[in-house]
């Protein structure tokens, strides 16, 4: 389990500081000082431009809050930001919100919701390390579901359309 802890966190962090498509200048600000150490800074630019709808600046404000960059772990803010992120569709706040439900953080452990986020996210990785290692996650959680849950989880899956948190 600490190495899926491990493996997670890496992931959501550094895929989410990937990014795509064009940014605001406050979250290239702010991804600046994230990528330099201070968050404080970071958050104080990326918010902003969270606040403003920019999902990839949900997904960066939600990190900073759930690993407690910036001081104590906030599950509720990071919860929030990433179910914004996720509403649009975005893998990385997908992935936050899976490894969430799977650890216990600010919400029930709750396996089933786990495997509905993580696969969601899976499908919106490119192909590579890091979705390898997200399909892996999900194949030994699977292993650990009854067949019930499995099902719950798949009709999860099928019902889940963007827009939807």
């Amino acid at each position: 389990m600490r190495r899926l802890n491990a493996i997670a966190a890496a992931l959501c962090l550094a895929g989410a500081m990937m990014g795509t498509g064009a940014a605001h200048a406050g979250y290239d600000e702010g991804m600046a000082y994230y990528q330099k150490g201070d968050y404080f800074r970071a958050l104080s630019e990326l918010k902003p431009e969270a606040e403003k709808g920019n999902a990839l600046a949900q997904v960066q404000v939600a990190g900073i809050y759930q690993y407690g960059l910036v001081g104590a772990a906030n599950y509720g803010e990071a919860l929030k930001w990433y179910r914004k992120a996720a509403a649009k569709g975005n893998p990385d706040a997908m992935l936050g919100l899976g490894l969430m439900y799977e650890l216990g953080q600010g919400v029930p452990k709750d396996r089933v919701e786990s495997v509905k986020w993580l696969t969601l996210a899976s499908r919106g990785f490119p192909e590579g390390p890091d979705r390898s290692r997200i399909l892996t996650a999900l194949d030994t959680m699977r292993q650990q579901m009854s067949n019930e849950q499995l099902d719950m989880a798949q009709h999860l899956i099928d019902v889940w359309k963007p827009g939807e948190p």
